[in-house]
């Protein structure tokens, strides 16, 4: 059972580590990422929040702050540990590290990056609560980091001091007061923070935020993994009806989509989708989608192959000419059983060069050659090309001539490429035609040439394609599986084309029908047939064609048809045709001959027709008289006419 439901344990499996990986948040740091991102898009230009710094905060302290109380500030946030108690008085001054009444929530970092809001330690006031309102939905935000830093007023201690800041530039805003960093100081690890190292410039951000009601809020840990389980049975169903390629176009359009619906999401409504969690379950999923649907063809297509080889086994198929590991034992076979030679000797070109060397021999041995020459740029090879055939030699070629023995040495060339030479020897009697001789010689000496010329560039191109480095380059190292199933399919294929074209070759005209009155196959002969005597074939069932050529009633048919699916039996009937007349064979084949893609209840895979055509084989005939005889004198056998009775 596990084995038939591969892809359903597939998907459970990618739902199990999909939910292992949003439960433990693998994923969650591109999220920092992606909304520290979005933040260096922003860039707002107003802020009600202005930042003095000061080399010398505990001596000018108290200057700043009547500095600014004469400017109308909102509120004054000192980030120092020492305060006098005379600045303390102030209700719109605060001490969150020396005033024990008052604190400032701590900014802590998710994932690396210092941009979460925390709650206030102890039972102190927030200094965020006194001044924008109750805090405690605010615990555990993004702090916003929209507001471009160059945006944020700045000023340092001097400045403020010598005047030289405008009213309208602190009127109404919160002040931050701290301590200028000395050099040496770590920097901050914040959106648009990078190279600063002051910690105030991380309230400012909070304080801009809470002034403009912008601190983004993450999704609860159920919500984000409900939302990436919800993605991953869509993302499911979408890659499984698509290619691998139109799946990677989906991939990347989602991509840019969830990044937009992300951007839109946090700037209109402040909410922070788990966006990089949301695209690795995307390429997550199309890949596994992808591989689980390759590691499933894949097993698929090696049964296919298995089965197609099991079919085989028990069917002769020849090797193809191709697949020798020599041509010369073919072409010897050829030539022994076509020509009556009476000795042979075929040589070979060596490949780049223009000596030969000896390859075979039929009826004699290789030693039997007496002619020293391995050159073929010079006689009698040379003759031979010039010819462009075969060339009688009176040069002695072979040992051991007979008296009447002649000697021909004919090239093996194609395309003027020389593949070699084919010398031979023959006795001449009182039938010899040396003209046809030559004729034949060299027909078959241009078959041969055209073979070992293909032969030779599929050897080339094999050894090319088989080379080491050029099989890591095409990840070919082990053979493909569509080289095997091409193998496969291409044994079946020949197997096929070969039987096709044997039935169509067959003077018998023949249609098979199944047993819901189909044409399943016909040949050549039967649709010449159809077409002279105008059959509308494929529109007729069995009872059809048999009613059309027969004279029977229907009923009587019916129960010919019936006796032969149900007794497996085979009839012969007379049937007239125009002028021609045909004895008309009609059997059932059994299932077990006939393989089926679909189950059949019964043991018939269908009916066969065969139309005997008696008036072109009397034709043919020298003395049709005596077949004529012999078939009036032979005894027909009854048995088989009882048993067709009793069944209708």
């Amino acid at each position: 059972m596990i084995k038939r439901q591969k892809p359903f344990w597939s998907i459970l499996l990618l739902f199990l580590v999909v939910l292992v990986i949003a439960v433990h948040g693998s994923f969650a740091r591109l999220n920092a990422y992606v909304y520290s991102q979005f933040n260096q898009l922003f860039e707002q230009q107003s802020s009600e929040v202005v930042v003095i710094e000061s080399a010398h905060l505990q001596q000018q302290q108290s200057d700043l702050i009547s500095q600014l109380l004469k400017q109308d500030v909102a509120a004054i946030v000192v980030l120092s540990d020492v305060a006098s108690k005379q600045s303390m008085s102030f209700a719109n001054v605060y001490f969150p590290f020396a005033d024990p009444r008052y604190c400032l929530p701590a900014v802590q970092p998710w994932l690396g990056y210092n941009m979460v809001l925390s709650a206030p330690s102890g039972q102190c006031q927030n200094v965020w609560e006194s001044l924008y309102g109750p805090q405690h939905l605010n615990t555990g935000k993004l702090i916003n980091f929209a507001l471009s830093l160059s945006a944020l007023p700045k000023f340092s201690s001097t400045r403020l001091l010598e005047g030289d800041v405008l009213p309208s530039q602190l009127e109404g805003k919160v002040v931050l007061i701290a301590q200028q960093q000395l050099g040496f100081s770590v920097p901050l690890r914040a959106p648009k923070l990078r190279g600063v190292s002051n910690p105030v410039y991380l309230h400012a951000y909070v304080a801009d935020s809470l002034a403009k009601a912008q601190l983004v809020t993450r999704l609860a840990q159920w919500q984000s993994i409900a939302l990436q389980l919800s993605l991953l049975a869509l993302l499911l169903i979408i890659y499984q009806k698509n290619t691998l390629t139109l799946s990677i176009i989906i991939a990347i359009s989602l991509s840019v989509v969830g990044l937009l619906s992300s951007y839109v999401v946090m700037y209109s409504l402040h909410y922070l989708l788990p966006i990089g969690q949301l695209l690795v379950i995307n390429v997550m999923t199309m890949l596994w989608v992808f591989f689980s649907r390759k590691w499933l063809e894949e097993n698929e297509l090696l049964e296919l192959i298995a089965n197609v080889h099991q079919r085989m086994m028990g069917r002769y198929l020849p090797r193809s000419f191709s697949t020798e590991s020599t041509p010369w034992d073919a072409i010897i076979t050829l030539v022994n059983q076509q020509l009556a030679l009476n000795r042979s000797i075929f040589l070979a070109r060596l490949e780049g060069d223009h000596r030969l060397e000896e390859i075979r021999a039929i009826n004699c041995h290789i030693e039997d050659i007496v002619e020293q020459r391995r050159d073929y740029q010079r006689p009698p090879y040379s003759d031979a090309i010039k010819a462009f055939g075969a060339v009688q030699t009176g040069r002695p070629f072979f040992s051991g001539l007979q008296e009447l023995e002649r000697q021909f040495v004919v090239p093996l060339m194609y395309a003027g490429d020389v593949r070699g030479f084919w010398a031979m020897t023959v006795i001449p009697n009182e039938q010899f035609d040396e003209k046809a001789f030559v004729k034949n010689v060299n027909r078959f000496a241009s078959q041969i040439g055209e073979l070992l010329f293909h032969y030779r560039m599929l050897q080339n191109q094999q050894r090319a394609s088989l080379s080491p480095l050029t099989r890591a380059l095409t990840l070919t190292l082990e053979k493909p599986l569509s080289q095997k199933v091409k193998s496969a399919i291409g044994e079946m294929e020949q197997k096929l084309s070969t039987l096709e074209q044997v039935f169509n070759q067959i003077r018998t005209a023949a249609v098979l029908f199944n047993l819901f009155g189909q044409v399943v196959q016909t040949n050549q002969p039967l649709e010449q047939l159809a077409k002279r005597h105008h059959l509308a074939l494929f529109e007729m069932t069995a009872l059809d064609l048999l009613d059309k050529i027969t004279p029977m009633s229907k009923e009587k048919l019916k129960g010919k048809l019936r006796y032969l699916t149900l007794q497996q039996g085979e009839l012969f009937l007379p049937a007239t045709l125009g002028n021609d007349t045909y004895i008309l064979n009609i059997r059932s084949l059994s299932a077990n001959q006939v393989s089926s893609t679909i189950g059949e209840p019964f043991s018939v895979a269908g009916i066969l027709f065969e139309f005997i055509d008696i008036t072109t084989l009397l034709q043919q005939l020298e003395d049709p008289h005596a077949l004529l005889n012999q078939l009036a004198s032979a005894t027909p056998d009854s048995g088989e006419d009882t048993n067709e009775e009793h069944m209708l």
